[in-house]
């Protein structure tokens, strides 16, 4: 939407990107699990917890 205290050129001369989000709960969940590197899994001292707290985070994300 316009709007009078933004200035038109800075819109003009910026990148615009956009993402759509994956279709379905499944993809959404995905999607998250993606984000989270091999690396993370491994420093984790707990991490029976952490697969847990990961997967709940993971599919409330994909659910909102």
């Amino acid at each position: 939407m316009p709007a009078d205290y933004f200035p038109v050129s800075i819109l003009q001369n910026g990148l615009k990107l956009t993402t759509e989000p994956p279709r379905g709960l499944k993809a959404n969940i995905q999607r998250s699990y993606n984000n989270v590197t091999e690396k993370e899994f491994e420093n984790c001292v707990n991490s029976d917890d952490f697969k847990k707290l990961l997967y709940g985070l993971c599919f409330f994300h994909g659910v909102i």
